[in-house]
Parts: C-alpha cells; structure tokens; sequence
C-alpha cells in the first residue's frame, strides 16, 4: 500500500510566490530577457540560461527591490508586484483591489532618498492616466528580497 504525502495548502502558494519573486528579480538583474516581439513582457530566459539565486548569493540589495517593484507595477506585471510586496503592505485586501488601486495611475516614478538597513526611503511621483500628478514619501522595509511593510503618505 503507497501512501500519498499531502502537503498543507499553504506550502504549494508559497513555492509559487517564490518563483514569481525569482522571476521579478531575474528581470531586474538580467537573468530574464524581454521579449518584445511577442508580447512586450518579460519572459524567463532558455533554461539552460536561467539560473536562480543560489543559497549561498546574498538577497537583492533593499532599494534594488523597490525599484524592482516599482518597474513591475509600470509594466503592469500585478502579479510579481503582488509577490515583491503587494500581497504583505496591503494587507487586507484581495489581489483584485491591489490591482484596481493602480487604475488612475500610468506610471511611477521612484525617487530612492536613502537606505538605512532594511528600510528604503522613497519619494513617489504618481503620474494619473489624466496627465496630473499625485506624489507620496515614506517608507518601504524589505526583508530577504521581499517588501514586508510599508509606511507612504501623500505629500
């Protein structure tokens, strides 16, 4: 008699956050390759070519992750921006309300003002798809590569 291992709902969730984070920072850092022709998104390189962070690299540079955040919501990409850090200084809302939060916005500008450990001071001038301008400061603390809490304020 074979017995199946069933995992715990949350470990599959967890293995696909992973890889979506992954695949955001392999964008940022060049692993990933673009792919205009098609689609206009990112898209992971050949397999051969790909490669992960190994455990012995050290996690992304906190203001590397910001930005990182900021260019995947530019482009769209809610997904990995859920998986950088929407899905932890959001908290409370469902995935569909983070993304509808950026249906005014056409783009981010991130201004990095400085960095102090794990916490990423930004200035944010949000572009509004009516060509006005709405800007933020504040905080953002990032931990292993991932934005754990957020403090941003309008200016």
């Amino acid at each position: 008699m074979t017995t199946a291992r069933v995992f715990p709902p949350v470990i599959p969730a967890v293995i696909l956050a992973l890889v979506v984070v992954l695949t955001g920072v392999g964008a940022f850092t060049g692993t990933a390759r673009a792919d205009s022709a098609r689609s206009g998104t990112a898209t992971a390189a050949a397999p051969a070519a790909h490669r992960a962070l190994a455990p012995s690299q050290p996690a992304p540079q906190p203001s590397d992750v910001v930005q990182t955040y900021f260019n995947v919501i530019n482009d769209r990409d809610f997904v990995a921006a859920w998986a950088i850090g929407g899905r932890q200084h959001i908290a409370g809302r469902s995935y569909d309300a983070f993304v509808a939060s950026f249906n005014t916005v056409s783009k981010f500008d991130v201004t990095i003002v400085s960095v102090q450990g794990t916490k990423v001071a930004v200035e944010l001038d949000a572009t509004q798809t009516d060509e006005s301008h709405r800007h933020y400061a504040g905080t953002y603390t990032v931990v292993d590569g991932v934005i754990v809490a957020a403090d941003i304020h309008p200016e």
